[in-house]
């Protein structure tokens, strides 16, 4: 039951974030609703034991999340690091403790809702292509600690298996054509599923295999 809530009230705070999104980009508030419809959200609980040489490992390594974005609730450990742009270096992102309704504090044990959005720690991969690049994301990764375990509890919120992901019409123009070619986010979804468990001749399938090439 207390999941179930939680995934109840984790898409309730999912919708809010993109209709801030679209009207952050002139469009009405429920432009992203059509594709999330009978959204894929995946749900992943994360457990990161301690590590005796922290400097010779990661918890997870450099990536950008495959979701429109991530919604991550963690406990008080620091663990997320993002890489700045502006010189490549990495910066760790420690955690904010915020009363909410959507998890009970315990004495040993607090909580945090951290939104990975926009300019600070941007995850939203398919946002790339809805924004014709508008927006974009920052690669990310979590480092290990010593002496303390971590966990970590994330929601990828992800569109509806037939969305066809594509630039949004009002985001582009003649002085700025589409950068990405449509694709099914179902499609996408599995053959990236495949190329994770299975040896195929192929590099992973990324978002920017969709990239329009000049």
């Amino acid at each position: 039951k207390a999941c179930q809530a939680y995934g109840r009230e984790t898409t309730k705070l999912a919708f809010k974030v993109l209709e801030t999104i679209a009207l952050a980009l002139g469009m009405p508030a429920a432009r992203f609703d059509p594709y999330f419809e009978e959204t894929t959200t995946i749900v992943r609980l994360n457990h990161y034991p301690p590590c005796p040489s922290p400097e010779l490992a990661l918890g997870k390594g450099p990536h950008v999340d495959t979701s429109a974005f991530t919604l991550l609730s963690t406990d008080e450990v620091s663990g997320l690091e993002v890489r700045r742009k502006s010189d490549g270096e990495w910066f760790g992102s420690a955690p904010h403790p915020t009363p909410s309704s959507l998890c009970q504090e315990t004495p040993s044990r607090k909580a945090e809702y951290n939104i990975i959005a926009d300019k600070a720690f941007s995850k939203l991969l398919l946002l790339f292509v809805w924004t014709n690049d508008q927006y974009n994301g920052l690669l990310h990764r979590v480092a290990v600690n010593s002496q303390q375990e971590r966990f970590s509890f994330i929601t990828l919120f992800t569109p509806s298996y037939h969305a066809i992901v594509e630039p949004l019409e009002g985001l582009v123009h003649e002085e700025d054509p589409p950068k990405y070619r449509p694709f099914k986010w179902g499609e996408y979804l599995i053959t990236r599923s495949l190329n994770n468990y299975m040896k195929l001749d192929k590099p992973v399938l990324q978002i920017s295999d969709y990239k329009i090439r000049d």
